[in-house]
């Protein structure tokens, strides 16, 4: 194999997802979620505050590590439109009850969530053929690690990193640089892969790290040239249209 170390984004590259986290549905039934708890948030204004909060919170994280593209934990959000609520009953174990509150809402966003095909199949024969496949998600470990357990994809992994876990997401190259530092690898012999130029690429890009682009979105090549330009991409990138490809270099 050309590599030693494949890294890999999840949602979109590995698995295919769709959510609606602005739909009034979910909002709804997050409120009623609340008023068991005696917040009475009428679900607009849940909505509304619960994407300020949000803003908030990434901005004072931003301020105090320093870096660019912050990635807080979701459950402090979820704790806040508890607490900052009049009279709001606040349970016992509060990081349980985050818990729940934030896979619920996980949950009832969420349409679907399936592998892409021949997923487990290539990262099982790259691990035979001796490299390291490793995950670096944009994401939330609260909901993400079950639904990577559902996928089974903690099987077929070395290692998983998750940016709500670091406080910093893609394209920071602080992320990268936690999983560079933790396993020791070479970036020479390491390549990135994923289906956002704006964040895989980019991050990838900016260690100094080969990277190939997972084509699941069907961008034609005026797209992604305009669309390397645009994120200031520097180094070529390869683009396959499936996963399996990977196994042919």
């Amino acid at each position: 194999m050309k590599y030693k170390n494949y890294i890999f984004d999840l949602y979109g590259t590995l698995a295919d997802i769709e959510t609606d986290e602005q739909e009034m549905k979910l909002w709804k039934k997050m409120a009623k979620l609340y008023a068991c708890y005696g917040a009475y948030y009428k679900p607009k204004k849940l909505k509304k505050i619960f994407f300020y909060m949000d803003r908030e919170e990434r901005k004072i994280l931003k301020d105090k590590i320093g870096c660019k593209y912050p990635e807080i934990k979701l459950e402090k959000v979820f704790i806040r439109l508890l607490k900052e609520y009049p009279d709001a009953r606040i349970p016992e174990n509060e990081a349980v009850w985050a818990e729940f509150m934030a896979n619920a809402f996980r949950a009832l966003s969420r349409k679907y969530i399936e592998l892409f095909p021949n997923t487990l199949e290539t990262l099982d024969k790259l691990r035979e053929k001796g490299c390291k496949v490793y995950m670096l998600s944009n994401a939330q470990a609260i909901f993400t690690r079950p639904e990577i357990k559902l996928l089974e994809l903690d099987k077929h992994m070395d290692k998983i990193f998750i940016s709500s876990d670091y406080g910093v997401m893609k394209p920071d190259p602080m992320f990268m640089q936690c999983l560079i530092e933790t396993e020791k690898i070479d970036v020479t012999e390491s390549v990135m892969i994923g289906n956002e130029i704006r964040s895989d690429i980019k991050v990838a890009d900016s260690c100094g790290m080969d990277a190939i682009l997972l084509n699941t979105g069907g961008y034609n090549k005026h797209e992604i040239r305009k669309d390397a330009e645009d994120y200031g991409i520097t180094r070529k990138f390869n683009v396959i249209s499936e996963i399996k490809q990977l196994l042919d270099e």
